[in-house]
């Protein structure tokens, strides 16, 4: 039998909102890191055609300059959207038994909203500004385009 070539991918795309106060910390070799907790909620109709939310509570870890981004851009409740990928670690506890957790850890995260100082360190959001609208040039034709 042939062997099977499998692609190895182990992506995490998803958005919500950050559950938890932003703590940023240091490794002993002085690497940033925080862990977050994402809230992503998901729609569905039920059996009475209502709709019902189901959130999802996935644990999270941003390094470096992705730890220093969420420190200063984000906060409790901010919405974000993360790539990243999912890693399972194992460990034994204080009182030696066997823990495992998985996580996300953050390849790249977006904040949906800004956090802002002002002069006097009060924080505030600002709007995020929105794109162009697609219809900015009614007027164009297949003919104009240059493809």
């Amino acid at each position: 039998m042939a062997d099977l070539k499998l692609p190895r991918i182990n992506k995490f795309i998803g958005s919500g909102r950050i559950a938890n106060e932003l703590e940023l910390k240091y490794t002993p070799k002085g690497t940033p890191v925080i862990r977050f907790t994402l809230a992503c909620d998901r729609r569905y109709k039920d059996e009475a055609d209502q709709w019902q939310t189901v959130t999802s509570w996935l644990d999270c870890v941003a390094w470096s300059k992705w730890a220093e981004f969420l420190a200063n851009q984000a906060h409790k409740g901010s919405a974000v959207i993360i790539e990243g990928r999912i890693d399972t670690r194992n460990w034994t506890d204080q009182n030696n038994v066997n823990r495992k957790s998985t996580e996300i850890v953050v390849d790249m995260i977006q904040t949906l909203e800004w956090k802002n100082r002002d002069d006097a360190g009060n924080t505030g959001t600002e709007d995020v500004p929105l794109p162009p609208e697609e219809s900015a040039h009614p007027s164009a034709t297949s003919d104009d385009v240059p493809f």
